[in-house]
């Protein structure tokens, strides 16, 4: 088959964008990508839903979603650095009393655990402050090497962001029917690659909405009606629930520490409650490969089998980034070759 000169510019950027891709992903800057992605998407959605409730004011509607999206940002980072800083800070101007929470909390695993495990655990305050002194010691650059990667991670999202949010305001679709009029062959693909791209991350963001929306229902079904069949109850059950939707709206990382918490609030109760949680949790994560597949492969017209392949292998060379990026970057892939009437 014969390809004509837009076929072979549409070929050239796909291939541009997917080395493009794989490099970032290689040099672990993806996550500027995503979040990149993020706030362009939001600023175009809110100035196109702004610019229809304010028809008298459509010119101001890029810089109000702008600035409204700019100011959501800062909230929650200043609110979440604010809440760690004042929670350290009461960790550290009450050392006795927290001591004594960690001691209360280390007596009531004592009672759930085998008798294989409590000989682990510490008898006494003191040692439980020598066994984290010792511990912090022993493992004081690794977690100095942690701490700073989770910080780098953090202003690359933030740079990322703010890239974002400029190329957002920079956009202006009322109008891309005449810029694209007066654009070279280049960059009409260039651009078309990058509409490609929006469009599949809606596709993907959606998905997710849906997962984490799935999973508060799962979590929810177990918490309130299949322990309390068997007569157990876990405290803080509505809050986990709700941690459960939030965090689920971060792929991956966010279930991660879904689990930990609801593995951390089972221990207390019991240790056998707290297997049948992490096995709960397991079989729920791993049907979420599926459900995620289905509905992006729905979208873009793949089989479930092709994009779970194509998450197990960017999973396994480039790790969760690779895993989280897979749905977009193979959506992406497909979507450009149907456009370009390649498949």
């Amino acid at each position: 088959m014969l390809l004509n000169d837009n076929q072979k510019m549409d070929i050239f950027c796909v291939v541009g964008f997917s080395i493009f891709f794989l490099i970032l992903m290689q040099v672990h800057l993806m996550s500027a990508v995503i979040a990149g992605l993020l706030t362009y998407t939001l600023t175009i959605k809110l100035d196109d839903f702004l610019s229809k409730k304010m028809a008298r004011f459509s010119n101001k509607s890029k810089l109000l979603s702008v600035l409204l999206l700019s100011s959501l940002i800062l909230v929650i980072f200043a609110g979440g650095f604010w809440y760690l800083f004042t929670w350290f800070v009461g960790l550290a101007k009450h050392p006795a009393e927290t001591m004594d929470s960690i001691k209360l909390l280390v007596d009531k695993l004592s009672t759930t655990l085998p008798d294989a495990l409590r000989s682990y655990l510490p008898d006494n305050t003191e040692e439980i402050k020598n066994s984290l002194i010792a511990y912090l010691k022993e493992h004081i650059f690794y977690l100095q090497n942690m701490i700073a990667r989770m910080f780098h991670i953090l202003i690359i999202i933030i740079v990322g962001m703010i890239i974002g949010l400029i190329l957002g305001f920079q956009a202006n679709k009322r109008n891309i029917e005449e810029k694209r009029q007066n654009q070279t062959k280049l960059t009409k693909a260039l651009s078309g690659c990058l509409d490609r791209l929006v469009l599949v991350f809606q596709y993907v963001a959606i998905s997710q909405v849906l997962i984490s929306l799935f999973n508060a229902i799962m979590t929810a079904i177990f918490l309130f009606v299949v322990l309390p069949i068997f007569g157990v109850s876990l405290p803080f059950s509505k809050s986990l629930v709700l941690a459960t939707f939030v965090f689920g709206l971060i792929p991956i990382i966010g279930n991660l520490v879904v689990n930990v918490l609801m593995f951390f609030v089972a221990f207390t109760v019991s240790f056998k409650v707290a297997i049948v949680v992490i096995v709960y949790l397991i079989v729920i994560h791993k049907f979420e490969y599926v459900l995620n597949a289905r509905i992006v492969g729905k979208k873009i017209q793949a089989g479930i089998c092709e994009l779970l392949i194509a998450m197990l292998f960017l999973e396994t060379l480039f790790g969760f980034i690779g895993l989280v990026f897979a749905p977009i970057f193979y959506a992406f892939l497909k979507l450009s070759l149907k456009e370009t009437k390649l498949i």
